[in-house]
């Protein structure tokens, strides 16, 4: 690979290139409102009853433009509907409406995915995996608990989700979600909150790892939203089963994983010189070994060794990076030190023995169907990736 020479402190700037202009202008919000109105139509004919419709405009005007400390349902009644006679019955209605009234959720998101496609759809479009928690106070909301809450950054009593968003050059959006019920949820001492939390009970125990996989599955079986890639964290990418389902739907991916991960690069880190590839082989029947022959395809014992993601990226030169700016954060910019290379990720070669090419910021000359690329953080601390981080291109299979 030949490297051009450059000054390793020099920085792109691309937190203005890939971002739209998302500012509000005054004359923006002078037609707001009907948008908003035109908005609700195209989904109220999927409120099987009027008054459905009437208090699901309520409810999204409520989140949208009620000027409220809290967008709780009573607050946000209050301030739209007015606190006069009959106020606490139209708080009422609205709570109802939110908590046990019921209508066809695919159907909604369906519909919802199809505005997202005829607005802000692109061909190379980003699924954007990522989860969540809200810290609370109680042990009555669904699938509360002690677990990793990264609003707090600690293990904390939380309700913990996966989310799918979706990000193109003309905007960003949210797509879909999933609630996350720890194990204890399905243990017989939660069996009295599970029936007043109304969940139902044919609902299967789900990994977040799985709860992300059916988010993007769902996506590509609709067929409606126009994608080419996915991202997400380590909280996601450390899971080589994952990653290959997400090959296996002829998406490309952009994924953290750990600095542990164990990698077959193409080339020596140092010098640069191509390094042998991975060989796959079944194993011969030997005549001192009882049994059917073996079928399992296994590392051949010549390939060369597997070695750990962050001692292959300590042996770069400076000249192999390139440092950006992505975004500007609330407190200081988000950057990383970046580098594209080859090689092989996982327990074992792909059959195939090919390894895909490059990406570029465009969608052309990117990797192809089996392409994967993933993100290995320079170090970490306490749980959390800091520093730089290195972009490794890799052939997506799993471990």
């Amino acid at each position: 690979m030949v490297v051009q020479e450059r000054d390793a402190h020099d920085t792109l700037d691309l937190s203005g290139a890939w971002s739209p202009e998302l500012h509000l202008r005054s004359a923006d919000l002078e037609g707001l409102a009907e948008e908003l109105v035109a908005y609700h139509a195209r989904f109220a004919p999927l409120f099987a009853r009027t008054e459905q419709r009437a208090w699901a405009e309520v409810y999204l005007r409520g989140l949208l433009v009620a000027e409220v400390p809290r967008k709780n349902v009573e607050a946000m009644a209050l301030r739209l509907l007015g606190a006069e006679e009959g106020a606490e019955r139209r708080v009422r209605a609205l709570q109802h409406f939110v908590g046990e009234g019921a209508w066809d959720d695919d159907a909604i998101l369906a519909e919802h995915q199809r505005f997202v496609d005829e607005t802000l759809g692109e061909a190379d479009g980003v699924l954007i995996i990522d989860g969540s928690a809200v810290p609370k106070q109680g042990t009555h909301s669904a699938g509360v608990g002690r677990q990793w809450c990264g609003t707090t950054g600690k293990k904390d009593n939380c309700q913990a989700g996966v989310f799918l968003g979706y990000a193109s050059r003309k905007g960003a959006t949210l797509l879909d979600r999933r609630l996350y019920l720890p194990a204890a949820w399905f243990t017989e001492a939660y069996a009295g909150r599970w029936r007043a939390c109304l969940i139902p009970a044919d609902t299967p125990f789900q990994t977040k790892h799985a709860l992300a996989r059916d988010l993007v599955e769902r996506v590509v079986r609709r067929g409606t939203l126009r994608a080419r890639w996915v991202t997400c964290d380590e909280g996601f990418g450390d899971d080589p089963a994952f990653l290959a389902r997400l090959d296996a739907l002829d998406l490309c991916y952009l994924a953290e994983v750990p600095c542990a991960t164990q990698v077959w690069p193409l080339t020596e880190p140092a010098t640069g010189h191509p390094r042998p590839s991975p060989q796959s082989w079944v194993p011969p029947q030997t005549a001192s070994r009882k049994g059917p022959p073996p079928r399992r395809v296994r590392l051949h014992p010549q390939s060369p060794p597997k070695l750990r993601g962050d001692g292959v990226d300590a042996q770069l030169p400076a000249t192999a990076w390139q440092r950006y700016r992505i975004l500007e954060g609330e407190h200081r910019a988000a950057g990383g030190r970046l580098r594209r290379r080859a090689g092989y990720r996982g327990a074992r070669p792909p059959a195939s023995g090919r390894c895909v090419g490059g990406i570029a910021p465009d969608g052309s000359g990117g990797p192809g169907r089996g392409a994967g690329t993933q993100v290995l953080p320079e170090q970490r601390r306490g749980g959390h990736t800091t520093g730089h981080a290195c972009v490794a291109q890799w052939h997506a299979l799993a471990d």
